[in-house]
Parts: C-alpha cells; sequence; structure tokens
C-alpha cells in the first residue's frame, strides 16, 4: 500500500502525534548517580549549535549543545553557578559532570541520534 504522501495526509498524522511525539531521552549520569533529561530542540537551533561546535572551542561548544538540551541546567541556574563558581551558564554542563568528557561525549552523541546523525556515522564506518 505505497501511496503518494500528501501534506494533508502529513497534517493529519501530526495532529495524531505519530509524528511529532516529544523526544526525550535520558542518560544515566554514573558521575551525578542519577538520570539527565535530554530533550530534542529545533533542528535550526541544533545546526547553529553544531556548527559552533566544529568551528573551535569544542569543550565551549558541547557546553552549550548540552545546556540547550537538557532542562535541569536551566534549573535554579544562579545558584549553581555560584556554587560550580562559573561565570556563564553554559559552563555548567562540564562542572556539573566534574569534566568527565566521556559523558559530555555520550550525552553528545544522544543530542544527535534525535537528527538520525547516528546512522549516517554507522553508514560512513560500513
Amino acid at each position: 500500500m505505497n501511496k503518494n504522501a500528501t501534506l494533508a495526509d502529513i497534517i493529519e498524522k501530526r495532529k495524531q502525534g505519530e509524528m511529532d511525539k516529544l523526544k526525550i531521552k535520558y542518560y544515566e549520569s554514573e558521575t551525578l548517580g542519577m538520570k539527565i533529561e535530554i530533550r530534542k530542540i529545533p533542528l535550526r537551533q541544533y545546526l547553529n549549535l553544531i556548527e559552533e561546535l566544529e568551528e573551535g572551542n569544542s569543550l565551549e561548544g558541547m557546553n552549550k549543545l548540552i545546556y540547550e538540551c537538557c532542562p535541569m541546567f536551566k534549573e535554579n541556574t544562579k545558584e549553581a553557578m555560584e556554587i560550580y563558581d562559573v561565570s556563564a551558564p553554559t559552563d555548567l554542563p562540564s562542572a556539573v559532570l566534574e569534566d568527565q568528557l566521556n559523558e559530555l561525549k555520550e550525552i553528545i552523541e544522544i543530542i544527535n541520534s534525535f537528527y538520525g546523525i547516528d546512522k549516517i556515522e554507522d553508514e560512513i564506518k560500513n
């Protein structure tokens, strides 16, 4: 039953929630001993952050991307900035995760998976 998609069909599916399920995943942080909620952000925002990540300071770029995708970093931000002694809210992810690069990278991989990036990398490897 291969029929051509129409915009009306797509709109109907979206209304039913089939295509627009809220994208949330969780990362089990060993450093924190708890799960971190990760949410999908709009594609344009994601692409801007990824471009920044690829252009230079990768830790700063990773922090910004994780900050935008993990709601926990936007709660009690001022207090957390004082406790972790950081000057910008976007520096919180690496401070809270105690600079565990492996955890930062694993969270980035989960974020990338929202956009099918993991599938592309797997195909390139094969």
